[in-house]
Parts: structure tokens; C-alpha cells; sequence
């Protein structure tokens, strides 16, 4: 039930729903003042939300801070979390998404040198078909990159961040119980991440990737112009951020 009210909230909370929602109402509005209140509301939520300055003000405020990589210490693993990818079934290929670069990140650790093993963490995610896991699929990926397969630990069965940190910590109890773990995900995910992580009493070092926050700038385009992308950021953020409260009053982390 938890997983299904997640997904409906998140649509909800979107701001385009938000958008087509007052123009919806305003449309059946009889009354021109209520029905001209109601488009300029949905006008200022359009502004609002596609508006670069505000997006990163709030960004700044909100993602985990990235790390230089020449900063990094040594680890047994690098955990990375799921959901940067889907699996093609009609041409039998991953399919990466913005995401991936989490994977690319803990990848070139690997290969620096800084982590000795990949851990990949994250089952389905979707409402129907969860058995469609996207971790298995991404092994053969990697193995086709260099990276031996003892070196490549699968967690298949974790649906949500929650179960991530959940499982992980029953693996590496069972098979690594004093391991030094980099928690490798998106900067806008990892106060949630690293939460259920050290919940689940995982010892777990942070490693933010796929930021959007920038240095403040007060540049015309970034101050008036909208932009579509900063509305389909938003709907990340205020997923993130409604997904934080929600395992906070869960006690998830």
C-alpha cells in the first residue's frame, strides 16, 4: 500500500498537475473573476516553477554537496543505488537514463582504484511487471566493461530507498559485516538515502552525483525566461523532498 500511495502522491504533487488542474477548474467557472483569478494562478505557478533562478536557489539549499573524487578514501564498496535504467526487451538492451550517471561515477572509482567492488542495489520500481528486476540486467553491462564478475554484487529485490538500505545491510552482515561503504546517488536523493542507510546501521560515506545546483547566478535568461527542464526538475525535487517526510513519519531514516 506504501508503494502504490508513493507513486499516486508523486503524481500529485507534480507541477504540471498542479497547472492543468486550475486551467481545468477555470475552464468550467462560470464567473469571469473567479475564472480569471484561477488563470492567473495557474500563470504564476507556470512562472514559478520554470523559473532557473528559483530551481537552483533551492537546490543549493536542498542536494547533498558532491565531493571531489581526488578526496576520496578507500572503500570495499561502492553501493549504487537503482533507477538509472530500464531494460529494452524488444532489442534485448539497458536503456540508461539521467540518473545513470551514479553508475558512471562509482564506475570510474572502480577503475580508480577507490572502491574494490560494485554494488548495484534496486529491483522494479514499477506498479505492474515487478518482476522485471533492473540490477540483473545491468551485470552483464558492466561485465562487458572490465569489470569482473567477482566484483560485481546484485541486490534484486529492493522496490524503493527504504528497501535499498534494508537489504543491503542483510547482505553485508551476512558477507562483509565491518565493510567501509560509499553510498553513490543522485545529490537530490541522498538525504533520504543516506538516512535509511545509517538506520539500517549500514557505515556508509556519502557520494553525491547528477547535481543540478550551480554558483548563485543573476543572469536576465535564468532571472525571467522560463525553461521546461526546471519544471520536470522540480517535480524530482518535490518528490525527493515529500519522500523524506514520508520516511521520516515512517521512521524509515
Amino acid at each position: 500500500m506504501f508503494f502504490l500511495l508513493s507513486k499516486l502522491l508523486s503524481f500529485i504533487l507534480a507541477p504540471y498537475f498542479w497547472f492543468i488542474t486550475l486551467l481545468f477548474i477555470a475552464l468550467f467557472t462560470k464567473k469571469a473573476n473567479k475564472k480569471r483569478n484561477y488563470i492567473m494562478v495557474a500563470i504564476a505557478v507556470l512562472f514559478i516553477f520554470s523559473n532557473t533562478f528559483l530551481s537552483n536557489e533551492i537546490n543549493n539549499l536542498w542536494e547533498a554537496k558532491p565531493l571531489k573524487t581526488s578526496n576520496i578514501g578507500h572503500f570495499d564498496y561502492a553501493i549504487v543505488l537503482g533507477g538509472f535504467s530500464s531494460y529494452d526487451t524488444t532489442y534485448s538492451k539497458v536503456k540508461f537514463l539521467d540518473a545513470s550517471d551514479r553508475l558512471w561515477q562509482a564506475l570510474q572509482l572502480y577503475h580508480l582504484k577507490k572502491v574494490n567492488k560494485l554494488m548495484i542495489s534496486g529491483g522494479s520500481g514499477k506498479l505492474l511487471h515487478q518482476d522485471e528486476s533492473e540490477a540483473d540486467k545491468v551485470k552483464a553491462f558492466l561485465i562487458s566493461l572490465n569489470v569482473p564478475e567477482k566484483d560485481i554484487i546484485m541486490e534484486i529485490t529492493s522496490r524503493n530507498t527504504h528497501e535499498n538500505a534494508v537489504n543491503t545491510a542483510s547482505w553485508l552482515k551476512k558477507h562483509h559485516p565491518n565493510a567501509q561503504c560509499l553510498l553513490v546517488t543522485s545529490a537530490g536523493h541522498m538525504r533520504r538515502a543516506l538516512g535509511c542507510f545509517k538506520k539500517a546501521n549500514v557505515n556508509v560515506t556519502s557520494f553525491s552525483t547528477n547535481y543540478y545546483a550551480e554558483p548563485r547566478s543573476l543572469e536576465f535568461d535564468k532571472l525571467i525566461l522560463p525553461s521546461a527542464d526546471v519544471i520536470a526538475g522540480w517535480q524530482a525535487t518535490i518528490k525527493e523532498m515529500v519522500g523524506f517526510v514520508t520516511y521520516k513519519i515512517m521512521r524509515y531514516c
